[in-house]
């Protein structure tokens, strides 16, 4: 499946389960990123990605960014 789907489905079901609008303009924004990351590293299917690279994406490139949005 690729990404740009998988983050729309993440997002709708997010509205769909009532989040608010602040964590959906987080979600948008944070997962945004990461979409932009996979893009540049022409990551475009799910199948091409796995929790280990993931988890290093977010640990070291997303984390400082999290922390300044719940300030």
């Amino acid at each position: 499946m690729l990404l740009k789907f998988t983050y729309q489905d993440f997002l709708e079901d997010r509205r769909f389960k009532n989040t608010t609008k602040t964590n959906i303009k987080k979600y948008e924004i944070l997962l945004g990123k990461f979409m932009d990351y996979c893009i540049e590293n022409e990551i475009v299917n799910v199948e091409d990605t796995n929790y280990s690279g993931i988890r290093k994406i977010a640990t070291n490139r997303f984390t400082p960014m999290v922390q300044k949005m719940n300030g």
